[in-house]
């Protein structure tokens, strides 16, 4: 009888060790976002003190959760490429509010964006410029702005509130050497097209490219390519609210030419424009409405009397005359009382102003 209870006493023995060492083990491989952000305490001084890259911070290599993404066409910042990522704490997602609207971020969401030159003289290397955080607290969005010191070593909160300027030269993929003095926003013009004001009821702060209208399209994941709308549901990220993919109204990437000429330009005037022109924008006072929702050609700017009137420029897109439309005078200044959008670039955007042209001019003359 001794005998069986000890032998009782060694199984029971062996199998508490067992599970406690396979409970260990679990514990041991269970993985943990490294990204620190307490509410409470941000913005923090430096970039690398919330943790969104591992490695060096540089190399802008996401840490677990968080997710890159890309919407399927880019606001044009003289020419500056971006690298663009979301994070939001576990257990939480954000919800579905119509495609051509943002969607509904929970508290904590944190939406992360580094412009970049690529090829910048002398050195012909990558730098880095600026990153944008977009913080979701309890009272709303928070904008802050990180410009990268010299080494790139790091992002340092601009704290001044006015901006800075910094000379940039680098070469272009076609070999053309360009120069920028490229233009870090104060607070007040990152809010100027982060701010929307619907019926009037008092303005909040936004994001501009997180929309379903964006996101319904491939991007080349570490793990491969897939949808980004799929992608975001499969980590937790969104719920089943949002409808089927083929039902989202979707934008394109304007650079596509296998799309169509209108559709393209739609996209291009949706990302660059929209943000302002649409109800409740910055330019709401304006007549017209480029949200790529919107499929009424006249408020869209067809044939539209634009409300700043400019001589031999009669309506905001004339039909068939690319060269006698407001957009078009616009989008190809440079001077601070004329050009659109009115922050945001300093350069005018040849490829963008060219597809602007080429649909104005494909479109059956009709305004007199």
């Amino acid at each position: 009888m001794k005998k069986y209870y000890a032998f009782v006493l060694i199984v029971i023995s062996i199998t508490t060790i067992i599970f406690s060492c396979s409970k260990s083990n679990n514990e041991e491989y269970i993985a943990v976002s490294p990204v620190s952000i307490n509410l409470a305490s941000v913005p923090y001084a430096k970039l690398s003190d919330y943790h969104f890259f591992e490695g060096d911070i540089k190399d802008l290599s996401p840490s677990l959760d968080v997710l890159p993404y890309e919407p399927a066409s880019s606001l044009f910042s003289d020419y500056a490429h971006k690298k663009r990522f979301i994070w939001m704490p576990k257990e939480t997602h954000a919800t579905y509010n119509g495609d051509d609207n943002v969607f509904e971020f929970p508290i904590g969401a944190v939406i992360i964006k580094t412009f970049y030159y690529d090829h910048v003289q002398p050195s012909n290397t990558t730098k880095r410029v600026e990153t944008r955080l977009l913080i979701r607290k309890s009272t709303g969005w928070n904008a802050y702005t990180y410009v990268w010191n010299q080494d790139q070593s790091d992002a340092i909160l601009e704290s001044t509130g006015n901006g800075v300027h910094i000379p940039i030269t680098w070469v272009d993929d076609d070999g053309t050497t360009k120069n920028v003095s490229y233009g870090v926003p104060s607070q007040t013009e990152c809010i100027t097209c982060h701010k929307i004001n619907l019926n009037q009821t008092g303005e909040i702060t936004i994001p501009i490219g997180p929309k379903p209208q964006n996101l319904n399209t491939i991007f080349n994941y570490s793990s491969g390519a897939e949808n980004q709308i799929t992608k975001w549901k499969s980590v937790g990220y969104l719920g089943n609210d949002v409808p089927e993919l083929s039902a989202i109204h979707s934008t394109i990437d304007w650079r596509d030419t296998s799309k169509s000429l209108e559709l393209r330009a739609r996209s291009y005037i949706d990302i660059n424009c929209a943000h302002c022109h649409r109800n409740g924008g910055h330019c709401d006072y304006t007549p017209q409405r480029f949200n790529f929702s919107n499929t009424n050609l006249n408020t869209f700017g067809v044939c539209l009397t634009p409300l700043f009137t400019i001589p031999d420029h009669p309506f905001v897109i004339n039909a068939g005359n690319a060269d006698h439309s407001e957009m078009i005078y616009r989008i190809s200044s440079t001077q601070a009382s004329e050009m659109m959008p009115i922050i945001g670039r300093s350069l005018v955007h040849q490829e963008g102003v060219q597809l602007i042209k080429d649909w104005i001019n494909s479109l059956p003359v009709s305004c007199h």
